[in-house]
């Protein structure tokens, strides 16, 4: 009988501790993400990253930007990809395929707005906890750019950069 009880003490310990574990990470990830921005729209998000990363002479194009679950289950875990065309990164280096970018980001919506957090941060993961601790904005299950069914499979295959600046 008291090696069940001990067994049960244990399992309980070790619950509780994966909960305590789950509430410090998320809490403290969202800080630091919400530390280097809130923005009204995970578009916005990745508009301020991408002003940080290429030159001024930026064109952002938008191929999705909707819930990272297929079922819309996670309504506040987003993933943004977008096609970049500048004539160089901020610091300098050229960009990849015909002078393009194509950057994907998560963007998750706590209470007061969107907020980008990196794939190293494991989003999928705070999700979960947002939902459970309540952190967790309304979200949107909905796409606000879904992916067009005319998109090109490969990014960026479109005409490179050089010649879109020729052409205006």
């Amino acid at each position: 009988m008291m090696k069940v009880v001990r067994w049960l003490f244990i399992a309980v310990g070790i619950a509780l501790a994966f909960i305590a574990f789950g509430w410090v990470y998320t809490t403290a990830q969202l800080r630091v993400a919400s530390s280097k921005g809130v923005y009204a729209t995970p578009e916005q998000g990745m508009l301020a990253n991408a002003e940080k990363h290429y030159s001024a002479d930026r064109n952002v194009k938008f191929l999705y930007a909707g819930t990272n679950s297929f079922d819309g289950s996670a309504p506040y875990v987003w993933y943004v990809i977008a096609e970049v065309r500048a004539s160089s990164r901020a610091d300098g280096s050229e960009l990849g395929y015909k002078g393009c970018d194509a950057p994907g980001s998560f963007y998750l919506q706590t209470k007061e707005g969107w907020v980008h957090v990196p794939e190293g941060a494991f989003p999928g993961f705070m999700g979960f906890w947002m939902k459970v601790f309540d952190l967790a904005g309304p979200g949107q299950s909905t796409p606000s750019t879904n992916w067009a069914p005319d998109q090109p499979s490969r990014f960026c295959n479109r005409p490179d950069y050089k010649s879109l600046l020729e052409n205006r």
